[in-house]
């Protein structure tokens, strides 16, 4: 009896002691960098704004890396479980803030746990942009010796020949470079613009017996604009980019002159400028003279999705600039601030709690559509280009079945444990709770269905002018510009291009190319965008008329719109066409007899093709053939297109 008491009483003295050595302590862990949403800043817009169709940008909040359940729910799931079940323990989130009561030990443990994750979540990419132009034919002699299934990516002995080239001035040139860092899924911006006001329109007001202008004033800003959102990808060390670049500029700011007849009662003094007044024979009639700028701007625009390894350089898009490609070349780094960023824990329990970041499967691609080259509507200010807003693209998988997949796929019969399960995210996430060996084959099952998502697919469009009925001469050598002819060789169409360098009898009216994701719309543009004075509307009052003028905006140029996707591994490529070209010519009306001076008229010499394409391996393919009248003589255009994959390795 007395044995049995000593026995009982060096147990709970034991126990007393483990308490004293292990209190309960209550503890407070800033957890904002995991939970609290990151702010969006989209950039502004290069050009001349469009009254109509383009909207604000606004910020927008990101999400956060992890919504506050799920990290509560991987602490006491993976750190120390069995201890959550004591009645003293407890673990709540408000306002970026974890309030933790539990055993010192326990909270070491969460310690270690929360700097892992911050280290994850504190992660930044740097990307780099340079914005060159080069001589199109150095720049084919530059990629010729590049990898053939990574048409896009630059090794770095490329990168050093163009900034070589670009140092010697000859053929190539360095336009702009920039930096700009980003939380992973954060879209940031950076632009370097010269904004200059100018008078737009003027707005008539009108009374009884009176008459006098208003003038509109505007602005327009013209520069380089890089528009980013980083992605760091959960494979191959890769990083997604969500691309809108825009390099405007200033052509030149046309100061014109408006002559407007006004009618009022009575006749009145002399009021406005040098000329206005009393105009002879015209009793109550004057002449209002106005001054307007007409603005022209040359405006290239990208708009894509890429996916790049880590500090690897991609040609994320060329464009013409005048006799020359402007190209965009990103370098994506994943910038780690902590030199020896904190291990992931090893836990002991016997079932651990993962978060899969499954978001390259589920994530939905914008679609990028590209303006529409029209004339503008008659009697409205609207802008001559039908700008389409972007629309997010369709998702790869649905995430709930990807949930159904794993439950299918691995461990069926494991998923009936009530202690087992697996559940989606709001931040497009697989929840899973598991064994540590079932954790493993998850591991391996969605690392190769990421793999199938590092592709991309660069497509090249070139539009070739025919001369004086060359086109016939040209069918010997390229027998594709025949009827029922279609697929072309490179070096075929790399003959045509040295022939139009010359100057010949074929001339190149455009190209561009640019790298996106499967199914997913992208495009660039090669816009002249330029205001015009399009109409007058009559104002009238009692005693009182006068012309109001109206100003619209004329876009001309090319625009290489295209949705592909793969058909037969990367071999065979389909692509949806969409794309357009136009050119204008301008008449001059200026008749101050009729009350109205300096009316212009734009005629717009426009093509549009809207087409599917299938492009095959190490060709082009003649996608469009058609012929226009320039002046006197038919010129006879041609489309080619060529389609190639890209593969992350």
């Amino acid at each position: 009896m007395t044995t049995r008491l000593f026995a009982i009483l060096a147990c709970g003295a034991c126990l007393s002691a483990g308490a004293q050595d292990d209190p309960m302590e209550t503890r407070v862990y800033n957890v904002e960098s995991l939970t609290i949403p990151i702010q969006d800043s989209p950039g502004e817009f290069l050009g001349l704004t469009p009254e109509q169709g383009q909207p604000a940008v606004q910020e927008e909040a990101a999400e956060g890396f992890l919504d506050a359940d799920t990290l509560v729910h991987l602490i006491r799931s993976n750190v120390a479980e069995d201890t959550w079940e004591d009645a003293a323990a407890r673990i709540s989130f408000a306002q970026g803030v974890l309030t933790v009561t539990n055993r010192k030990s326990v909270h070491e443990k969460i310690a270690a746990y929360l700097a892992y994750w911050r280290g994850v979540a504190g992660k930044l990419v740097a990307v780099d942009a340079s914005f060159v132009r080069i001589d199109a034919a150095l720049l084919a002699k530059i990629r010729a010796g590049g990898a053939t299934d990574r048409p896009a990516a630059i090794s770095p002995a490329q990168a050093k020949q163009i900034l070589d080239a670009a140092r010697e001035g000859n053929l190539a040139e360095i336009l702009q470079t920039m930096r700009v860092t980003a939380s992973s899924g954060q879209r940031v911006s950076l632009a370097d613009t010269v904004k200059q006001a100018f008078v737009r329109d003027y707005d008539v007001q009108i009374a009884t017996g009176a008459v006098a202008l208003d003038p509109i004033m505007d602005v327009l800003a013209a520069g380089t604009a890089l528009d980013v959102r980083p992605l760091i990808e959960p494979f191959g060390g890769a990083v997604t980019l969500e691309v809108r670049a825009t390099v405007a500029d200033l052509e030149t700011m046309d100061p014109r002159k408006l002559k407007l007849a006004a009618t009022v009662g009575g006749g009145v003094p002399n009021v406005g400028g040098e000329k206005a007044g009393l105009q002879p024979g015209a009793q109550g009639t004057m002449l209002l003279e106005a001054k307007i700028d007409l603005p022209k701007i040359a405006r290239q625009a990208i708009r894509t999705t890429v996916t790049i390894r880590e500090r690897e350089t991609l040609l994320v898009a060329a464009g013409r600039r005048g006799d020359r490609s402007l190209v965009l070349l990103l370098t994506p780094a994943v910038i780690q601030p902590e030199e020896k960023p904190a291990p992931e824990p090893v836990f002991d329990e016997r079932r651990l709690l993962r978060v899969y970041d499954v978001s390259p499967l589920t994530r939905a691609t914008a679609d990028f559509p590209g303006p529409r080259l029209d004339m503008p509507s008659a009697g409205t200010t609207m802008t001559g280009a039908t700008f389409t807003l972007e629309e997010p693209g369709g998702v790869r998988v649905d995430i709930a079945d990807l949930v159904e997949l794993v439950r299918t796929r691995i461990a069926p019969d494991t998923w009936s444990n009530k202690r087992n399960f697996i559940a989606a995210s709001p931040r497009g996430h697989l929840v899973v709770r598991q064994k540590p060996e079932v954790l493993q084959e998850i591991d391996r099952f969605l690392g190769s269905l990421l793999a199938s998502r590092a592709v991309m697919i660069t497509t090249e469009g070139i539009l070739v002018g025919f001369r004086k009925g060359s086109r016939s001469e040209w069918e010997k050598e390229i027998p594709a510009l025949g009827a029922g002819g279609y697929f072309v060789e490179p070096e075929k169409v790399e003959r045509l291009l040295a022939e139009a360098a010359k100057g010949g009898s074929v001339r190149l009216i455009d190209r561009a190319e640019v790298t996106g994701f499967p199914q997913e719309r992208v495009h660039v543009a090669h816009l002249r965008e330029e205001t015009f004075v399009a109409d007058y509307d009559s104002q009238i009052s009692t005693l009182a008329a006068c012309r109001d003028p109206r100003v619209s905006i004329l876009t001309t140029g090319f625009v290489f719109d295209v949705r592909p996707h793969f058909v037969s591994g990367a071999d065979r490529i389909a692509l949806d066409l969409r794309s357009a070209h136009a050119s204008r010519d301008m008449t001059e009306i200026e008749e101050p007899s009729t009350g109205i001076g300096l009316l212009q008229v734009p005629r717009l010499a426009g093509m549009r093709w809207n087409a599917r394409v299938t492009c095959v391996k190490d060709r082009y393919s003649v996608a469009a053939v058609q012929s226009r009248r320039a002046g006197n003589e038919v010129e006879d255009l041609v489309l080619f297109v060529r389609a190639r994959g890209n593969v992350l390795k």
